[in-house]
C-alpha cells in the first residue's frame, strides 16, 4: 500500500461520524486522486498568514511518480506563508464528480534537482507554463469522494 492510500484508510478510519457517513461512501483511490491532480479541475490551497490568518488561493498541482507538487511562485504571500509555516490545505474539485481535501506538509524542492526537472516539465504539459519555486505536499490527512 502507498503512502497516499494509507492516509485515505487511516483518515476514514479516524473520522468523525458524519465525515465517515459522507466520505466513506465512494472514496477515491490513490491513483484517482493523483488523476485528479492532473485533471483541469478546481485546485485551491489554503495557508496560514504569519499573524495567524488563513489564506485561499487558487494552486497548480500536478502529481509526478505517485507524489503531489505544487507551483509557488516567489512573489506570492502563499510562499510566504508556507516559508514560516509549512501547513497546507488542498481542495481539488471536478464539480460534483470528484473531490479531494488533502492536509498536510510542503517541502521546498531544490530548483536544479531532476525532480524539479520532471515536475516543471509536469507543471508546463499541463497548464503552459512553469512557477519559480515548487513544493512537494506529503499528505497526513485526505478525504475524498466520487459520484
Amino acid at each position: 500500500m502507498t503512502d497516499l492510500e494509507s492516509v485515505l484508510k487511516a483518515s476514514l478510519e479516524r473520522a468523525s461520524s458524519h465525515s465517515k457517513k459522507v466520505y466513506g461512501k465512494n472514496p477515491l483511490t490513490a491513483q484517482e486522486v493523483l488523476d485528479l491532480a492532473n485533471s483541469r479541475a478546481l485546485m485551491l490551497a489554503a495557508t496560514v498568514r504569519p499573524g495567524g490568518r488563513p489564506h485561499l488561493s487558487p494552486t497548480d498541482i500536478v502529481a509526478v511518480d505517485g507524489r503531489l507538487y505544487l507551483g509557488v511562485d516567489v512573489a506570492t504571500a502563499r510562499h510566504k506563508n508556507l516559508k514560516q509555516n509549512p501547513a497546507i490545505t488542498v481542495m481539488m474539485a471536478d464539480g460534483w464528480k470528484r473531490q479531494a481535501i488533502l492536509e498536510g506538509k510542503v517541502t521546498f524542492l531544490e530548483m536544479t534537482s531532476e525532480k524539479a526537472k520532471a515536475v516543471r516539465e509536469a507543471q508546463r504539459k499541463k497548464y503552459g507554463w512553469i512557477t519559480d519555486a515548487l513544493a512537494e505536499l506529503s499528505v497526513e490527512k485526505a478525504f475524498t469522494w466520487k459520484q
